[in-house]
């Protein structure tokens, strides 16, 4: 099973650090339901618990993630989150470092490739899952591939690896703030890609789970053209 510390993340923080992170927009509250998609293609809004990540199929990869089949031959699945990057890609080691992490600072982009799918992993309470057309995921691929820094050979700047190879961690353009967190991030990507999912006041993981069903019973609808 995958281990993850999400945007500023650990499941056994004093309450006192969890609330300041409850401040930076990173706390999950409870399962959405999944709406499976019939056919065509889809991805995968994921609940990690304190934030949110989305699951693209390899096969929809493409623009600027299409590198990623080349990284991660035989992989189904690839997960993209974000998140700042002292709490990503180093273990805080006090309260006080919590405490810190819903300031500013610099942002990566987590990539975790997997063999299967998200909701047989995690399981479909965990997951919803969006009927997407490829002009979709392409927008989506786009807005991912846009937010990562690239180095001298073009390729994404990756920064670090994570526990296991499959988990690998880049340098994000853009900067983790009070109103731009992980969770915002997946709402705007999914809304950029134009799916009907808003980024606009979203704080928690809960949020982007319940916009996302939402969406997904929209798109599921047998009279959606």
């Amino acid at each position: 099973m995958r281990m993850t510390r999400g945007c500023a993340v650990s499941r056994r923080l004093p309450v006192l650090a969890a609330l300041g992170l409850l401040l930076a927009g990173c706390a999950g509250t409870g399962r959405i339901p999944e709406c499976r998609a019939v056919g065509g293609n889809a991805v995968y809004l994921v609940d990690r618990g304190w934030h949110t990540e989305i699951g693209v199929p390899v096969a929809a990869l493409s623009g600027p993630l299409a590198v990623y089949r080349d990284i991660f031959p035989g992989a189904r699945t690839v997960l993209f989150g974000y998140g700042k990057k002292t709490f990503f890609t180093a273990p805080a080691s006090s309260v006080e470092e919590y405490l810190i992490g819903p300031f500013p600072g610099p942002a990566v982009v987590q990539v975790f490739a997997m063999t299967t799918t998200p909701d047989r992993a995690y399981g479909p309470d965990a997951v919803v899952v969006l009927p997407m057309s490829r002009e979709e995921t392409d927008r989506l691929s786009e807005f991912i591939g846009g937010d990562l820094e690239r180095g001298r050979d073009g390729r994404p700047r990756l920064i670090a690896v994570g526990h296991r190879p499959e988990s690998l961690f880049y340098a994000a353009r853009s900067r983790y703030t009070l109103f731009h967190t992980c969770n915002g991030w997946v709402a705007r990507a999914l809304g950029r890609a134009g799916l009907p999912v808003s980024d606009d006041g979203v704080v928690f993981a809960g949020q982007v789970m319940a916009r996302g069903a939402r969406a997904a019973a929209m798109m599921c609808r047998p009279d959606r053209s």
